[in-house]
């Protein structure tokens, strides 16, 4: 994989550690740094134009999300997540993507659905493009932005936290064109039973896409493992 230079902006202290932190965090959700990786601290300075410092603060703060796992005398590892726990996060992204429908379903704005409508259409290029990478990332930002305009800041960290740990596997199941289209078919369906204000139809959606998003994720592991 090609390596994407970076440029950490001007920074100092608490900023500068934000902005590390970010890039790593990134690093590892683009697969650059794949599960088991060894975080080495120097190369990793070198390319982000900062000292060794910030690198370390911001493998810490990254252990602390469940992205990385120091080891006493051999140092920092991009985090191997364990089949059993990310199925278990898929069951309770379920219910929170659901419940976050529902809530969006009594009242969302106009420059809300607006805003969801567009992250679809930008996701149904991507994936008929086999653009992954894209497709990936909108993903990512659609299910955020649904989170934060439902307005319940506690379920909406409790899914950040959780849903930030699957970066670790979570790419596979967009692996095949076939599974971009299944998942943003049903975003389409989601946000149609949201707009309708249909709250029932709308929970049953979000719980029913996160299902289907732990049976993709299945599906890519038995295909790579064959």
């Amino acid at each position: 994989m090609q390596k994407r230079l970076l440029a950490i902006p001007a920074a100092k202290g608490h900023a500068l550690a934000i902005s590390v932190e970010a890039e790593l965090e990134g690093l590892i959700a683009r697969g650059e740094l794949g599960p088991g990786e060894h975080i080495n601290e120097l190369a990793l300075a070198r390319r982000f134009g900062v000292s060794r410092g910030p690198v370390r603060e911001a493998a810490r703060a990254l252990e602390r999300m469940g992205l990385i796992t120091v080891i006493l005398n051999r140092g920092a590892f991009v985090r191997e997540l364990q089949i059993d726990e990310a199925l278990a996060i898929y069951d309770l992204t379920a219910l929170l993507i659901g419940y976050a429908a529902g809530r969006l379903a009594t009242g969302i704005t106009a420059a809300q659905a607006q805003e969801l409508q567009a992250f679809v259409a930008d996701m149904e290029v991507a994936a008929k493009e086999g653009q992954l990478d894209t497709f990936f990332d909108l993903n990512v930002r659609f299910h955020k932005r649904q989170f934060a305009f439902a307005g319940n800041a506690p379920v909406e960290a409790v899914y950040l936290a959780h849903t930030r740990k699957l970066m670790l596997l979570r790419r596979r199941s967009f692996d095949e064109a076939t599974h971009m289209l299944q998942a943003n078919a049903e975003h389409r369906e989601l946000l149609d039973a949201i707009l309708a204000g249909d709250v029932e139809q709308a929970r049953q959606q979000g719980e029913r896409h996160g299902r289907s998003g732990r049976a993709r994720f299945l599906k890519a592991i038995a295909y790579r493992e064959a």
